[in-house]
């Protein structure tokens, strides 16, 4: 069962790892993306700030949905993490089984407007955050559980005021 999808360009790092792994009370973390998972070195770190009793995978994005949408893991309890809204549409269009995204942090880059401390978007990543709304899934904005979630209307309304 898929508990959250993420939208975090750090990936996997300590909030995520101390904080969002406890709070949504996953056992199976899967950072899905292409550039991420193609280099060795970066899961030999990950592995290194997992919790000791949570199984991380890294996985291009088509690895990811294979392993999302195989029934043989439907008792584990899955956070996906992935890097931007792009990626996070791609799982949720391939995936039936993810309810909800939290864009967690996507920084600065040029042509981006700042929507709050964490979030940077630009007009295509507003377009793909709509539209994975418009898929039926709950989306918001929370950096940290136990900070009031934020929502898509709200973030494109500070997106138009930037």
């Amino acid at each position: 069962m898929i508990r959250q999808l993420r939208i975090d360009d750090r990936l996997v790092h300590g909030e995520v790892v101390a904080l969002w792994v406890s709070n949504l009370g996953v056992n199976t973390i899967v950072i899905a993306d292409d550039a991420y998972a193609s280099n060795p070195i970066n899961a030999m770190t990950a592995n290194l700030v997992k919790p000791k009793n949570v199984n991380l995978y890294l996985k291009k994005i088509s690895e990811a949905l294979d392993y999302i949408n195989d029934a043989s893991h439907e008792k584990e309890k899955i956070f996906v993490v992935c890097a931007n809204a792009q990626n996070a549409l791609a799982l949720v269009k391939g995936c039936k089984n993810i309810t909800e995204v939290n864009v967690g942090a996507m920084r600065h880059a040029p042509g981006k407007k700042q929507i709050n401390l964490k979030v940077f978007a630009d007009e295509q990543d507003i377009k793909d955050l709509s539209e994975i709304a418009e898929s039926g899934c709950e989306i918001f904005q929370q950096t940290k559980p136990e900070q009031k979630r934020v929502s898509l209307h709200e973030m494109i309304n500070k997106f138009n005021q930037g």
